[in-house]
């Protein structure tokens, strides 16, 4: 038996289970001249082994995550968001994964959408943060109905207050306010 480490593909490894099997583990081993503790784990590895691609060398566990579903719909709802054009955080993402994990009756103590969890499910789902949605952002779909509401307020406030119009200036934080709750401007 040579004492270098080796990789071997899966089609070698179900041949020498097949060998183990049909013999046992140390003969199977010495055929192949392989450790007889190699043929024990891919003896308990034989159904994963035999699904497995038959090139592939090492069995490192599914690359989904524990809770593929959460992955899955997390996946859809930052897909749409997207196709929406609006942008989405990790901490959205994390929200819906949380919101998702208690509608499948999954415990806090198992599943806590940890910022780990996050990175790794972005990769497992080639996600990046980075990546443009689309070229400009779009407009709320009550945008204009804000806008008419806002332009009332400020109307209204000049009357009120008698401010002459050579006084009043536009600011560029007006359109960041638009997006805000606008119940006072009614």
């Amino acid at each position: 038996m040579s004492s270098k480490r080796a990789s071997y593909d899966s089609n070698f490894k179900l041949k020498v289970v097949n060998e183990a099997e049909r013999t046992n583990n140390m003969r199977a081993g010495k055929k192949y001249d392989v450790t007889e503790c190699n043929v024990r784990r891919w003896r308990s590895q034989k159904v994963e082994l035999k699904n497995a691609h038959s090139q592939r060398r090492a069995f490192r566990g599914p690359q989904t995550g524990r809770f593929s579903a959460i992955d899955r719909r997390v996946c859809d709802f930052v897909h749409e968001k997207r196709s929406e054009g609006l942008p989405i955080t990790r901490a959205v993402m994390q929200q819906k994964a949380l919101k998702v994990a208690t509608e499948l009756n999954i415990a806090r103590t198992e599943f806590s959408a940890s910022m780990g969890w996050c990175r790794r499910m972005m990769r497992r789902n080639g996600l990046s943060l980075r990546r443009r949605t689309s070229l400009a952002q779009r407009l709320p779909a009550d945008f204009r109905e804000k806008l008419v509401s806002y332009q009332r307020y400020v109307i209204n406030l000049r009357k009120k207050h008698e401010y002459p119009l050579d006084q009043m200036e536009h600011h560029q934080w007006v359109q960041k306010m638009l997006h805000l709750k606008c119940d006072g401007w009614k």
